[in-house]
């Protein structure tokens, strides 16, 4: 089974969508001990297993996988 075929990563790209962002860049693995992790933007979040997909959402919606902000470019 391919990582898009992987129902964490079908349920993270739905997730994405409802929050009304693109899918690209991010990734969803299932860990050895069964924990959930999400990279994106050079972030990381891992989650449990169970209720892993609610705790994503809320944190989507707090920004966590925002881009980080550029500085202004100076004047010289």
């Amino acid at each position: 089974m391919t990582d898009a075929q992987l129902p964490e990563m079908r349920l993270l790209q739905d997730q994405l969508r409802l929050q009304g962002r693109r899918p690209d860049g991010f990734s969803a693995c299932v860990l050895a001990d069964g924990s959930i992790r999400i990279n994106a933007a050079g972030r990381a979040a891992f989650y449990p297993p169970q209720g892993w997909a609610s705790r994503f959402g809320r944190h989507l919606q707090q920004g966590y996988f925002d881009p980080a902000p550029t500085a202004p470019a100076q004047r010289r």
